[in-house]
Formats: structure tokens, C-alpha cells, sequence
């Protein structure tokens, strides 16, 4: 049986050529769809950030040296059966197949998946503050990859949670914190607190990339992303709900 995660190249076409369409696949016997989670993540951004950018996306990236290389922001990956999926090796190593995702795409959300057997209980639990946009790893660490993951088998985490994670370019963080008056402390800052006082409904999915951990009782989520281009935060849409499985890779 095929647990290691791989999408056929095709499919990577497919859904470039045509991002508003998802793509079907299989891995092994089982069927997937394959959607881009934001179309065209730069113009949205430049949109919205008019007023603040001023001449252009192009321009503040190229002053503020922040990565920001997406033409589409999120890759989701929603499976038919749930499907057991190895995505690390022994070594904490994270799959090359998937760090190519996380390149083109940022965050990679996969529904109705859990984690291999011998590598489910691995790694520790988080919550992690209500809207304050951080990245896990410091540049002097190795292991830039977060992996979270909702464990259908656990007793706890077989359930529905109610808060969820969002994910941004490292760019909105700081063009969001100009917008609400703060002064970053460089463009490299690692942590914001925004987004607090207003109604994110609108934003959400157009963004701020949205994983709201949701999927019905007993349903595996997996959620991972490079912590060198992507910022992300706990969103309490309810409570602050349990905490989420982590792990830290190569």
C-alpha cells in the first residue's frame, strides 16, 4: 500500500493551467481533489494593500528584501477515503515531493489524512495565541518546516476543533501592521499582533488562508508549511480549543 505522499506532476500542470478548477487524482486506489485554497495571491494583496503600497507589490518587496515568490497561496489536498501518509522520513526529514508544494504554493492543507502509524504519536502539542502572527523556527535552525496535524484515532482530537490556524505570506504581516498604524521593527520581524479589530469574514480565503481544523468527527487534517515565507496564528473562533499535533522537520 502507498503511504509516502506524491502528486503526479500532470495534476501540478492541470491545476496551474486552470487554478479555479480543481483537479482529480488517486494515490494508490484512493481518489483526491486537488484546488488552489487563493487564486492570484498577489493582486488580491495588491488590492487590498493599495493604499499602503503605492507603486506597486513589486516595488515594497524589492525595499523590504521579504520573500514573497506565490502566484497562488495554499495547496489543498482533500482525499476520498481517509488515507494514512508518511510526509517525514526517520530522520525528521521532510519529503522533497512536499517541499516542492511549499515552494510553488506555501502552505499545504491535506483532509481526510493522518499520519503513518510509526510516526503518529511523534512531536508535541501547541496552542498557540489567538491572532498573533509568528513563525515557529529562528533562522539560525535547521528544521524550517512546521507539520500540524489532527489525530482521528485520538480521543481528544477526533473532534471538531474550535479555533483554527491562519496562514499568511510573510508580506501581509508586515503591509497589515502598517495599515493598523504599527511600526514593524524590520522587515524581517518575525511576530505580529493584528487583525484584531476588525470582522475577518471578508478576508478569509482571500488573505488570510484559512484551516479551520473542522472536518467531521474522526477525520484526519494535516497542515505544513515553511516558516522562512509563511506566518501563521491560532484564530479562537469559538474557544481556544485543543491543542494541535506539531512537528518541526528538515
Amino acid at each position: 500500500m502507498q503511504f509516502i505522499l506524491t502528486i503526479p506532476e500532470q495534476s501540478i500542470r492541470n491545476i496551474l493551467r486552470t487554478p479555479e478548477k480543481p483537479v482529480t487524482g488517486t494515490f494508490g486506489s484512493n481518489k483526491f481533489r486537488l484546488r488552489v485554497a487563493i487564486s492570484d495571491y498577489g493582486k488580491k494583496i495588491a488590492d487590498y494593500y493599495d493604499g499602503i503600497i503605492g507603486t506597486g507589490i513589486d516595488e515594497i518587496i524589492r525595499r523590504t528584501c521579504i520573500p514573497f515568490d506565490f502566484t497562488h497561496f495554499g495547496m489543498i489536498i482533500e482525499f476520498d477515503a481517509p488515507q494514512e501518509i508518511e510526509a517525514y522520513d526517520q530522520d525528521f526529514a521532510l519529503s522533497e515531493t512536499v517541499k516542492d508544494l511549499l515552494r510553488q504554493f506555501g502552505p499545504l492543507i491535506i483532509r481526510n489524512a493522518y499520519m503513518s502509524t510509526k510516526c503518529r504519536a511523534e512531536g508535541q502539542r501547541n496552542i498557540f495565541p489567538d491572532l498573533r502572527f509568528h513563525i515557529d523556527r529562528g533562522s539560525t535552525q535547521d528544521n524550517q518546516y512546521s507539520l500540524f496535524c489532527r489525530d482521528p484515532f485520538d480521543a481528544v482530537q477526533k473532534a471538531p476543533r474550535t479555533s483554527s490556524t491562519l496562514l499568511v505570506a510573510n508580506i501581509v504581516g508586515y503591509l497589515q501592521a502598517l495599515k493598523e498604524g504599527q511600526t514593524p521593527s524590520s522587515p524581517q520581524q518575525t511576530l505580529y499582533t493584528i487583525f484584531n479589530d476588525q470582522d475577518l469574514t471578508p478576508l478569509l480565503d482571500q488573505i488570510i488562508l484559512h484551516q479551520p481544523w473542522a472536518e467531521p468527527e474522526a477525520t484526519g487534517e494535516i497542515c505544513i508549511l515553511d516558516n522562512r515565507t509563511i506566518l501563521h496564528a491560532s484564530y479562537y473562533r469559538e474557544a481556544q480549543g485543543y491543542p494541535i499535533g506539531v512537528r518541526y522537520l528538515y
